[in-house]
């Protein structure tokens, strides 16, 4: 086959290149897709899996059942019925929450006697950012059912979340509880603690099936 003219190559060229930099574009704007959107339109199947895990997870506690319900719902259409987001967006929601309690305890009047639960939480907070809701964000690009229970990531949130959840209930125990009808961020902050808990630490029970679509979110 003979050569292409001089134009013709500048003109190949060209083309090329700007297909390889709206395929750059494309990639890009698929990797920064935000995983959870709040209020998105979303399907009553989406709703009725956030309440039934809720449901099921904090079977022992109705009041974080409901709070944990109402916490999720934003992110029902995101989560789309995979445990995996689910878990994801209860995490997000919960280092929120307590870096909100942070903030009000900080100008609590009695706040020099919870220095111990402000370090906790700012420690929380930190090691979320750090690692565990990272780890989160690799999760929830897995397929419910390719998840496996030695996943280093799935591991890792698993252990830190284990601790943080030790260390919030020495905290609620020490100071919290007796302060929660003053600081009422106390009590939303114990409802996503323990929803977080109770969803990522416990066995995955009959309300989370395969990922509805069977491909990666």
């Amino acid at each position: 086959m003979s050569a292409l003219p001089p134009k013709m190559r500048v003109l190949a060229a060209v083309v090329l290149t700007a297909f390889a930099a709206a395929a750059s574009r494309c990639a890009a704007a698929g990797a920064n897709k935000p995983l959870l959107v709040e209020n998105l339109p979303a399907s009553a199947e989406a709703k009725d899996f956030i309440r039934a895990g809720c449901n099921e997870t904090c079977i022992r506690r109705p009041d974080a059942a409901r709070a944990c319900y109402e916490l999720l719902l934003p992110y029902a259409a995101s989560i789309n019925s995979s445990y995996n987001r689910a878990s994801l967006a209860i995490v997000t929601v919960m280092v929120s929450k307590l870096a909100d309690l942070a903030k009000d305890l900080r100008s609590f009047g009695e706040a020099g006697k919870l220095e111990g639960c402000i370090r906790m939480l700012d420690e929380t907070v930190a090691g979320a950012r750090d690692q565990a809701l990272p780890a989160l964000g690799r999760i929830s690009a897995i397929a419910d059912d390719k998840l496996k229970a030695k996943d280093p990531d799935f591991l890792l949130v698993w252990n830190w979340l284990r601790d943080v959840d030790i260390n919030f209930v020495k905290c609620w125990d020490g100071g919290l509880k007796r302060i929660m009808d003053r600081v009422p961020s106390s009590i939303v902050a114990d409802h996503s603690e323990y929803a977080a808990a109770a969803i990522i630490s416990r066995p995955r029970l009959k309300w989370a099936p395969q990922s509805p679509d069977g491909e990666n979110p």
